[in-house]
């Protein structure tokens, strides 16, 4: 006997072929189509039914919401087909192909057309795996023909956190986890990136399955793409990664982890800095944009210095600007409802505003008066947590502000000068203010709330390595990928205090094991770029063009403090 979910899965598949069905009998015109390779065959409206239905599966659509989007889209494409071909001439896959990412389009569904516009990209790249012009990899960690696992002891553990009166927000059992973990990491990576939901079969339940769904995609992908001299070498790098990766040696960014191995072209950047224009299309596009980029767990940021400000006049009226704070209390707002990756953290948000912006001032101290609010309600007995009803319910909670300073306003503060602001319309003065006073804000603000932060405008472009493209405008949220507008950076950490060897009884730093994982992971990530997926086609064509990626290392301190040498010591800095 069939389950209730295959019953109704069989349900609404025939539900959406009967429409499709009854709309091909009626577009009795529209009978042949020409291929792309030349030859004509029978027009399938069941095939165009199959593509929207999978487009919008694979975009994240939920079985019960099939049937209404599948027959909708389906009706508007055969009819635009229908309208276009009526008799007198034969579409070909390719007016197909692009009358249906329009309907996906025109239906506010821009993320479903880019989903399927990617079938066809990589049924032309594919298939099979491309050997002959890659890289060569050694094996250094692991044993060829023994599984990175086998190497390992592995033991269950659950996995448990509470909040700050000691109750369980969370709890897994039987987690499968090499005895070297910790409890700590064990709780971290099973809440936050451990796909399915808990007691469901689709969960997650061992290090095993989050490792290999990165590590094997990753391989895979990079088989797919040619980035290796042999199938041998291909499996020395899953291998190799696999190791290094289980081994707590490196770890990717968190969109990594959220995504990779469970969409086939997932977002796997954590950092995007967008561009906004003074339009209210492109402002309402930024907040869409940053939206989707918080759902799938990245963080972005944004230089809001094209809006105009508060004291200029809108086009063709005499009402002005409400300036560009006015809209920060949106995005600002939005911000807060997403979640991050779909768990339980803030989204990861910077917004910036130059110093010669008319509303600087009102920037610099925006998020400092929402404090005193939060004090206030505090005092009169509001809950002052995080997420309690006083910080709750004030603005630019969600947001890292910073002020982006020149040479020239440094100079102006040292000189105790003035400062004049400049229109974003016509470049003409606007507001003054001493120099010493917007600096004094800023510090006394940065005081009260922690922002807003300061980035040096004209030092980041005199070290900006590609001038010609374009200025540095922005950072993502903590500052330390800057790069041009509308480009993203996938980003990755090497543990220190994993590349450590006994030397006569003393652990040195092992600089040949440090250099082998950094070719490892910097390969992964470099595989990852044409893999992913991109919010806008800006970003996806400057990630291709410039591939930023992002390697640092972590545990710093603790590799320092382990041989006992301090941060501000000539052997500390060597």
């Amino acid at each position: 006997m069939s389950s209730p979910t295959v019953t109704a899965k069989r349900a609404v598949q025939e539900t959406i072929a009967s429409v499709a069905d009854a709309v091909f009998d009626y577009m009795t015109s529209l009978k042949e189509v020409v291929k792309r390779s030349g030859p004509h065959e029978t027009f399938s409206a069941q095939k165009i039914e199959r593509s929207i239905s999978k487009s919008l599966k694979d975009a994240g659509f939920k079985e019960k919401d099939l049937p209404r989007f599948v027959q909708r889209i389906t009706a508007n494409v055969l009819s635009r087909l229908q309208r276009q071909y009526n008799g007198h001439a034969t579409p070909t896959t390719g007016a197909i192909r692009e009358t249906i990412a329009v309907a996906f389009i025109d239906n506010n569904l821009v993320h479903v057309a880019r989903v399927y516009l990617s079938y066809h990209k990589n049924a032309i790249a594919k298939a099979s795996e491309q050997y002959g012009k890659g890289i060569t990899m050694e094996r250094y960690y692991t044993k060829e023909g023994v599984h990175p696992y086998d190497l390992l002891t592995w033991e269950k553990r659950t996995a448990v956190i509470t909040n700050e009166k000691g109750e369980k927000v969370f709890e897994q059992t039987d987690i499968e986890v090499p005895s070297t973990w910790s409890q700590t990491s064990v709780n971290i990576v099973a809440q936050k990136y451990f796909r399915g939901k808990v007691g469901t079969p689709e969960r997650e339940t061992s290090m095993k399955q989050l490792m290999s769904r990165v590590s094997v995609t990753m391989a895979n992908w990079g088989r797919k793409d040619g980035y290796f001299a042999t199938a041998k070498d291909a499996q020395i790098f899953e291998d190799e990664l696999t190791w290094i990766l289980v081994n707590q040696m490196a770890a990717f960014n968190s969109p990594v982890w959220f995504n990779v191995g469970i969409n086939p072209h997932p977002q796997c950047s954590a950092c995007f800095i967008n561009s906004v224009e003074d339009d209210m299309r492109s402002i309402l596009h930024l907040t869409a944009t940053e939206s989707m980029l918080f759902k799938q767990g990245s963080g972005t940021g944004s230089n809001l210095s094209n809006l105009r400000s508060s004291q200029e006049y809108l086009g063709g009226s005499n009402g002005r600007s409400s300036g560009p704070v006015s809209f920060m209390k949106g995005l600002d707002s939005f911000a807060g409802i997403v979640k991050s990756g779909g768990k339980t953290r803030r989204a990861a948000k910077m917004v910036i505003l130059n110093v010669s912006h008319p509303d600087i001032m009102t920037f610099i101290e925006c998020k400092a008066k929402e404090e005193r609010k939060a004090w206030a309600l505090v005092d009169a007995g509001y809950d002052s947590g995080m997420d309690g009803e006083a910080y709750g319910s004030i603005y630019f909670q969600n947001a890292n502000n910073s002020v982006r300073v020149t040479d020239d306003f440094m100079r102006a503060v040292e000189q105790d000068g003035q400062w004049v602001t400049h229109e974003v319309t016509t470049g003409k003065p606007s507001v003054t203010y001493k120099a010493r006073d917007v600096m004094r804000s800023m510090a006394e603000c940065a005081w009260q709330c922690g922002d807003p932060g300061v980035q040096y405008d004209t030092t980041t472009n005199v070290w900006h390595t590609c001038k010609e493209t374009g200025r540095i405008n922005a950072s993502n949220p903590c500052s330390e990928y800057m790069f041009l507008d509308d480009t993203a950076c996938n980003l990755s950490s090497l543990n220190l205090m994993k590349f450590r060897k006994e030397v006569n009884g003393v652990m040195e730093f092992d600089v040949e094991s440090f250099q082998r994982a950094a070719k490892v992971m910097i390969t992964a990530m470099e595989i990852t770029v044409g893999n992913s997926s991109y919010p806008t086609p800006s970003i996806e064509q400057n990630s291709h063009d410039f591939r930023p990626l992002g390697i640092g290392f972590a545990n710093l301190g603790a590799l320092l403090m382990s041989r006992g040498l301090a941060y501000d010591s000539d052997e500390g800095r060597a």
